[in-house]
């Protein structure tokens, strides 16, 4: 994994808390040139550490954590994959530890959030081993 330097963990700071903001407003945040922001968020892109900007709703929907344990022998990459382009699903993350995949889900409501369950399951029912889900509370 490449590393990371420490105006980029910066940047990536400010845009977690706004990703519409201007390159001229994050220059000021960060302490350096509009160029340089520009640049740095560029090759960032490229690079894939910031794979797109997204809309979070305080106060509307429902955002979970699904801990996905796969079976022995099922290809956690392809499973991962497909999942990731659903409606609703935000990032899939492999992880070490109990769990194999954490899925970072917004739906709508608790019946959404049970109906992307259901299709996980029915999209997969040998692959996966056991799923557990968290709801946030707080985003903080």
């Amino acid at each position: 994994m490449a590393r990371i330097a420490e105006i980029d963990r910066t940047i990536l700071a400010e845009l977690r808390k706004n990703g519409r903001m201007s390159f001229v407003d994050l220059a000021k945040l960060v302490s350096a040139s509009e160029r340089t922001v520009r640049t740095h968020v560029r090759r960032m892109e490229e690079q894939g550490t910031i794979r797109g900007y997204t809309v979070r709703e305080g106060g509307v929907g429902l955002t979970a954590l699904i801990r996905i344990k796969v079976s022995p022998g099922a290809e956690i990459g392809s499973f991962a994959g497909e999942i990731t382009g659903w409606d609703g699903v935000e990032i899939v993350y492999e992880v070490s530890g109990e769990a194999d995949l954490i899925a970072l889900v917004h739906v709508d409501d608790t019946m959404a959030l049970r109906s992307l369950l259901d299709k996980m399951w029915m999209a997969a029912p040998s692959d996966i081993a056991s799923t557990t889900t968290e709801l946030v509370l707080e985003q903080y």
